[in-house]
């Protein structure tokens, strides 16, 4: 089983971060409810007061009693109305899935290998935080990982790609999603600079996974990075190319590597 090492936890630590927004805003939501309601029925209250001694109660009742509910069912909607925070939480929990369905795919590699995840690594200017970096004897790999559920289609050598996805309400869209060939190659770019400046000059060999089985690709054209999809049961093909990686690397290398990513 492979070592796997975690440089960061930036998905948990964002999620975590809007449920206490999200725990937050719902205490202050009650505590505006209880005083609106409280308000709301010493008005209430108040007026009957005033009608019965007016001996007006007949006139003012129905249409009182109207304006009160009124107001309890806006403040019950603002209480109850959809937060914008869920649908952040929906995204983070989706990334957070797909990076432990990378984990349980990577650590079948066998121990001689070592998978660092949530590296952050800058060069001229450019950071880039990837999702797992492979060490081992047939070399140097970074997986990105994705956890779309929808269809997506494109070509491999284009900046974006489509994305078919159906919204809350049931209705399909399209939207366009950067395309993780490319952001791959940032990161390829970034890993090898950082790692031909501290004398360590190899070839870095990238991996696009979609692990969402309900994703779907149909992509078109050439890349040197190769892109697997959990919905084709892929994962097998994805670890065999990374044991039948051709750039040899001796125990001496794989621990300086290791070490220099260690340090980021």
């Amino acid at each position: 089983m492979a070592k796997i090492i975690k440089k960061g936890n930036q998905l948990e630590e964002e999620y975590y971060a809007i449920k206490r927004e999200q725990a937050d805003k719902s205490a202050k939501n009650v505590r505006a409810f209880c005083k609106l309601a409280f308000v709301s029925f010493a008005i209430y209250g108040a007026t009957i007061t005033v009608s019965i001694v007016a001996d007006i109660l007949s006139i003012a009742f129905i249409p009182l009693t109207m304006c009160l509910g009124f107001v309890l069912l806006i403040a019950a909607f603002v209480y109850f109305a959809y937060d914008s925070l869920e649908s952040d939480t929906d995204i983070l929990i989706a990334g957070i899935n797909g990076e432990r369905t990378a984990t349980k795919v990577l650590s079948t590699l066998p121990d001689c290998y070592t998978v660092f995840q949530n590296v952050i690594v800058t060069y001229d200017n450019k950071k880039s935080e990837i999702d797992n970096i492979v060490v081992g004897r047939s070399g140097v790999f970074i997986v990105e990982v994705k956890n779309h559920n929808s269809l997506i289609e494109g070509d491999l050598r284009d900046v974006y790609w489509r994305q078919h996805k159906v919204g809350r309400g049931g209705t399909p869209y399209t939207d366009e999603m950067y395309s993780p060939v490319k952001q791959v190659g940032t990161q390829i770019y970034c890993l090898a600079n950082y790692l031909r400046q501290n004398g360590v000059n190899t070839y870095i060999q990238g991996i696009v996974y979609f692990a969402n089985k309900s994703c779907f690709l149909s992509l078109t054209g050439d890349s040197d990075i190769s892109v697997y999809a959990s919905s084709d049961s892929d994962e097998d093909r994805l670890c065999r190319q990374i044991l039948l990686g051709n750039h040899n690397l001796d125990l001496r290398s794989i621990n300086h590597i290791c070490k220099l990513i260690s340090q980021l």
